[in-house]
């Protein structure tokens, strides 16, 4: 479904109307009676489209989630990825200090645990980490550490982190690094600089999109057919209304142009 507001409820509307004439065709063909039959049809058009609205709302629901999460996560990746050198190792720093004693030392951040120490350290400037760009990592990197976290936009799935003996190198890519770390800790970084709005259509800009000028032969051909069928077809009414809709249609994307100009 389209996210303008006007848009889904023409389509709903299609939905609907089209499904009543489908289910009034079919049981008209076996009761004759036309009061029972509209009846009939208004019953199964209204629980057909409630049970195919109500799946397809719940799988819009999941996809707005889904859609929301990504845009939050790369929203604040980007804010992160921005920020100078110095705000990402304060910001990473007060996250492990929920858990840990940190350290900040250089361009990296490190802490023992159970003798063991870890080190963080930043590598947004890559795009996508592969083998290469590991090697030229772990060149300019002190390796007195155990545990290497690489905080990154992400990184090749074949790559080998088990290049070096007795040391495990892990990839913090920008979901790991929102959902286990920003969202986990409720600190996040500051996207307020951000231009995060998006221009949107108003119902003008929609309406003028509907009846685009090139669109009135479509509709011209659609309702001439749909006319013509209500001469020649059992339930001439329907085409006679819809095939005379689409006439006006074809008349307007060609009138205006005329108006707006």
């Amino acid at each position: 479904m389209s996210k303008f507001k006007i848009v889904n409820l023409i389509d709903k509307l299609f939905i609907t109307i089209s499904t009543f004439l489908i289910v009034y065709a079919w049981i008209n063909f076996y009761i004759r009676d036309l009061f029972i039959t509209f009846i009939f049809s208004l019953i199964f058009t209204f629980a057909l489209v409630y049970v195919l609205f109500y799946f397809v709302g719940k799988k819009e629901t999941k996809k707005h989630i889904s859609k929301k999460k990504l845009e939050d996560i790369n929203l604040n990746f980007l804010a992160f990825k921005l920020s100078s050198k110095i705000d990402k190792l304060n910001l990473l720093y007060s996250i492990l200090k929920i858990n840990h004693n940190p350290l900040i030392k250089d361009d990296k951040i490190i802490f023992s645990n159970n003798e063991k120490t870890y080190t963080y350290i930043m590598a947004t400037e890559f795009t996508k980490i592969d083998q290469n760009e590991l090697l030229n990592i772990l060149d300019r990197t002190d390796f007195n550490t155990d545990y290497l976290y690489i905080v990154c936009n992400s990184f090749s799935s074949n790559i080998n982190t088990k290049i070096l003996k007795n040391r495990e190198i892990y990839f913090i890519d920008k979901e790991k690094l929102y959902i286990d770390y920003f969202e986990k800790n409720n600190l996040y970084p500051d996207c307020s600089n951000l231009n995060t709005k998006v221009n949107k259509l108003n119902l003008v800009q929609i309406l003028k999109l509907f009846f685009l000028p090139h669109k009135a032969k479509s509709y011209f051909i659609c309702g001439l057919i749909l006319i013509f069928s209500s001469i020649i077809l059992p339930y001439h009414v329907y085409y006679l209304i819809f095939g005379s809709v689409l006439m006006l249609f074809a008349i307007i994307c060609k009138l205006l142009p005329k108006f707006t100009n």
